[in-house]
């Protein structure tokens, strides 16, 4: 390290591009490095089977992407810092942004060794009972956990033509959460939405109008940091059919999709570390990148892990509101009570609200009560598929849709509501917060007051509208 300094401090001028190749480099030898010498030292390898250990000290050789795509995930956290010292140029700070590089080099390995070790009593549970993890060892499991073997493949050429379903506006949810009548105020402009997701497909008729922020992935995204990119095709589907829901629900917001999942080999990891530090990076994105929503229709995991805490922490001080979801009740009959970052107290928790057959809505057993859980949304949403699946748009029923559509509610009050720029950390996050919680219904769901099953109620969209605008009267005055 004293040498690699002293070059750059007093050796011979190095032109930009050949300091960064070689600084990326020697990132790659001190990745693979602490992957070896930690595991070598670490006091649980024992857990580990002889054939497991072998493919991590092979890594370098077997898997040669590992420190390209990883190095890329935590590089999020203090992207504006790296980008800012690159800016200036100057030796001082190309001193200190190879100081700041080696180290996440060397974290980055840290983290991986890691999630070997990071395990839940959920981990035994879900290689248990998920068929497609049959045969596959911790390794395997792990490198799938973060998209090592996402598909990327670009879409055909030829896509499905699709026409503008009379669903989209038919759906009873616009009408039970009370849309309708918020959007006469506002449809979210201004407000600016990020969505956590598996890509988007952009060229299905809903997004017609749709205002489009600089989208963002984490699938793929290997090399270099400071120059590398990945493409957003949604093989996974949801990604689309959740930005349709906010497209319809708030359809004047400004929605940036950044991808953290494929939809298919990191569904329900066992080991969770890897994904959970996806989550976390794109929380530092969205929030380096203005946004005053974020929407993470995910199921939650098991393991409360600092760098996510710390994650959340970072958006509500920014106050920038998480909307996540709370469990469903398939997991917690299995005994799974815990659900991050839905149970962080910096996140604001969403569940679905049944529609019965006489059109009231109450509470959905497919979902698992929870003291965290904040408020439901209707779960009669409709949605989009990608137009190059062989999929038609329909309804889908679940939590993961009523994410987007509290989501949506959020970018209608910052819309009304926006941020002073003043409010002390977490002041204003928490207001739109409790705005939410304190207008919902629980009399539409059959409770009086809170309950597990469903919060505070369901939400009323033009009502927490209206106590918005009457408290930014107040404020004004």
């Amino acid at each position: 390290m004293i040498c690699a300094l002293f070059w750059i401090c007093c050796g011979p001028e190095v032109d930009v591009d050949t300091w960064l190749d070689s600084l990326y480099d020697r990132g790659g030898e001190i990745f693979y490095t602490t992957v070896k010498d930690e595991i070598a030292n670490h006091p649980q390898k024992d857990l580990l089977t002889e054939t497991e250990t072998t493919k991590i000290i092979n890594v370098e050789t077997t898997h040669p992407r590992l420190y390209g795509l990883l190095v890329n995930i935590f590089y999020q956290k203090d992207e504006p810092e790296f980008r800012s010292l690159l800016a200036k140029g100057d030796k001082a700070s190309k001193t200190r942004f190879e100081e700041m590089y080696l180290d996440l080099a060397g974290f980055s390995a840290s983290m991986f060794v890691k999630s070997f070790f990071a395990t839940t009593s959920s981990t035994d549970l879900i290689r248990k009972t998920m068929p497609k993890y049959k045969g596959l060892d911790a390794f395997d499991l792990i490198l799938r956990s973060f998209g090592y073997h996402a598909k990327l493949d670009t879409p055909p050429a030829e896509t499905i033509e699709k026409t503008l379903s009379p669903e989209f506006d038919k759906q009873g949810a616009l009408d039970a959460a009370r849309f309708r009548e918020a959007h006469e105020m506002t449809k979210g402009e201004g407000a600016k939405m990020a969505i956590f997701d598996t890509g988007i497909d952009m060229s299905h008729p809903i997004f017609k109008d749709t205002k489009w922020g600089n989208h963002f992935s984490l699938i793929g995204r290997e090399g270099k940091p400071w120059a590398a990119d990945a493409p957003l095709v949604d093989w996974g589907w949801h990604g689309t059919l959740i930005s349709s829901i906010a497209a319809r629900f708030a359809p004047a917001a400004r929605i940036t999709m950044y991808k953290f999942g494929d939809g298919d080999t990191q569904n329900d990891p066992p080991f969770q570390l890897l994904m959970e530090c996806l989550v976390a990076a794109c929380i530092y994105k969205a929030v380096h990148d203005g946004n005053d929503i974020i929407s993470i229709s995910a199921s939650g995991a098991t393991l409360d892990l600092d760098y996510l805490r710390e994650a959340c922490q970072y958006a509500y001080n920014h106050n920038c509101v998480i909307i996540s979801g709370g469990l469903y009740s398939r997991w917690y009959k299995q005994g799974n009570v815990l659900n991050y970052p839905s149970q962080y107290d910096t996140v604001f928790t969403v569940t679905a609200a049944g529609k019965r057959d006489d059109g009231s809505y109450g509470y959905w057993d497919v979902c698992a009560p929870g003291e965290t859980n904040d408020v439901v949304a209707p779960n009669d949403i409709f949605g989009a598929f990608p137009t190059y699946v062989e999929e038609e748009d329909t309804y889908i029923p679940s939590i993961s849709a009523a994410i987007p559509v509290v989501a949506s509610l959020f970018a209608l009050l910052v819309s009304e509501y926006p941020r002073s720029g003043d409010e002390a950390p977490g002041e204003y996050a928490k207001t739109l917060m409790d705005l939410v919680r304190e207008n919902a219904n629980p009399e539409r769901v059959g409770f009086e007051g809170f309950s597990p099953e469903c919060g505070y109620g369901m939400i009323d969209a033009a009502k927490t509208l209206r106590s918005a605008i009457v408290l930014k009267k107040k404020d004004s005055q």
